[in-house]
């Protein structure tokens, strides 16, 4: 999408403005540094020639750019099933489910309670079924199993429950990444398979500001030299891990991805990367977290455009509203943060199915997050502009007065032509009313129930799913060291 492109004044930037927000990244980078607290991250970009001081790292300018030559800037997400491998080219949007939360409401009681690896079994098979969901992510923590095994048990949840890519995000030790590519390679067919074509991606949370975890580096280090894309999310909130401006939020976000860019392909070079963000702002009157305040908004999709600005495949993070049950305030929050960053060019949007500011799933969130990214993806797929889509000669042969509801041209094309809603209401009022005057939440809510009675998603093999078994098996029941 071009970089050039103008939403709004508020939204309006242009390339000046992002090589400003370079030029500042590289300042800080070289003068001030990121603090890396993995030692193995410290020794490889000293060798390179980055300069270090305890766990202080300041990279000089020239080793970033050389870093962003070497990252390709196009590249294939993999399916199971075959059927919904993704090719980030700039082109489109892709949805995903949000990550890591820590509460779900129950579905029967109604009741918040932690988390399960059933309700990571339960949504991804939800997104599976719903075509506007193209990557699932494992939504929540698997809470009730093992510290060992969580990273692994939540890859394999949604392996089993669905054929399209997965991105996984809590992966914070690098035994924990060889276990999510050991597990991947089981069902590709190896590692060298996997390789060629990676089933999963990930990305890496920075610390904001300017840190970058231990663990979490070393975890990207092994999925990039597995061959495995990987991204770096930096999450820095205006007035507490950043300055409360929304520019030097930018350049605070933007200094943390080339700090972990840069680490990566030194490393492997021509490593998959992500460029990837979800910054926030607070509320002034109570210092709440907020993802969806229109400031945040627009700094989501500045993430969207700073990676335009690279030529680097992107994950934005979007949705997480504030609200506490679906309804109005998620509907407009999701709606206006998926539409802004979806326009500015974001690869694919991280915030299908969560409330509470990320913390909290409801099963029917992802059917009322995902009807939303349907529209969205349909206000902004292309529209012919051909003769034939003109249909003058048509329309000649109509004439005045004529009708075209009967018309084999309308039944031809009127699917493609046409969008239909999954849950929204368009019948009449009288029709609504014969129906029970049925609100938006109790029909997902219905859709709910009839996806998890009747969805299957592609099988595994029987010889795949013991092989997975044993794997979790091992990582579940060993600590430290590798499971094998």
């Amino acid at each position: 999408m071009s970089q050039s492109l103008k939403l709004i004044d508020g939204l309006q930037a242009d390339d000046t403005d992002f090589d400003q927000v370079h030029t500042h990244s590289l300042d800080l980078l070289e003068n001030c540094g990121v603090r890396f607290h993995s030692e193995r991250a410290r020794g490889i970009l000293s060798d390179a020639g980055a300069h270090i001081s305890d766990d202080i790292v300041r990279i000089p300018g020239h080793l970033v750019e050389s870093a962003l030559k070497k990252t390709p800037g196009t590249f294939r997400l993999y399916s199971r099933d075959g059927k919904h491998d993704l090719d980030l080219d700039g082109r489109q949007t892709y949805y995903s489910q949000d990550g890591c939360a820590a509460h779900t409401v129950d579905f029967d009681s109604g009741l918040r309670r932690g988390s399960t690896r059933a309700d990571i079994e339960k949504m991804a098979r939800i997104s599976d079924y719903l075509e506007a969901v193209d990557i699932i992510t494992p939504t929540v923590s698997a809470a009730d199993t093992s510290v060992s095994g969580r990273a692994i048990q939540e890859l394999e949840a949604c392996f089993l429950n669905t054929g399209k890519h997965v991105v996984t995000e809590s992966v914070t030790t690098a035994r924990d990444a060889r276990a999510q590519i050991e597990l991947a390679a089981v069902i590709a067919g190896g590692e060298e398979a996997l390789r060629q074509k990676p089933l999963f991606c990930n990305f890496i949370c920075t610390v904001s500001p300017l840190t970058q975890d231990g663990g979490g580096m070393e975890a990207a280090l092994e999925f990039a030299a597995a061959g495995i894309p990987v991204g770096f999310y930096p999450m820095a909130t205006t007035g507490i891990t950043s300055p409360i401006t929304l520019a030097s939020n930018l350049v605070m976000d933007n200094a943390e991805v080339l700090s972990a860019i840069t680490l990566v392909q030194v490393a492997s070079p021509g490593a998959k990367i992500f460029y990837c963000g979800g910054p926030a702002t607070i509320d002034l009157r109570n210092g709440a977290y907020t993802a969806t305040s229109p400031e945040a908004i627009w700094l989501r999709s500045m993430v969207a455009r700073m990676a335009n600005f690279y030529d680097l495949p992107s994950i934005v993070g979007a949705g997480a509203t504030s609200a506490k049950l679906s309804g109005a305030q998620s509907a407009w929050e999701n709606a206006l943060s998926y539409l802004p960053t979806s326009l500015a060019g974001a690869d694919i949007l991280f915030g299908v199915g969560l409330l509470n500011g990320s913390n909290l799933l409801t099963y029917e969130q992802i059917i009322l997050d995902a009807e939303v990214a349907a529209m969205v993806k349909r206000l902004l797929a292309p529209v012919a502009f051909d003769r034939e889509a003109f249909c003058v000669d048509f329309m000649k042969e109509i004439g005045p007065g004529g009708v075209y509801l009967d018309q084999k041209h309308t039944m031809k094309n009127m699917r493609t032509a046409l969008s239909v809603p999954f849950i929204s209401d368009r019948d009449s009022y009288d029709e609504w009313v014969k129906k029970d005057k049925i609100d938006t939440v109790t029909a997902a809510r219905a859709k709910v129930k009839e996806i998890l009675a009747s969805h299957q998603p592609p099988p595994l093999s029987d010889e795949v799913r013991r092989e997975m078994s044993a794997l979790v098996a091992a990582y579940s029941d060993s600590e430290g060291e590798h499971a094998h």
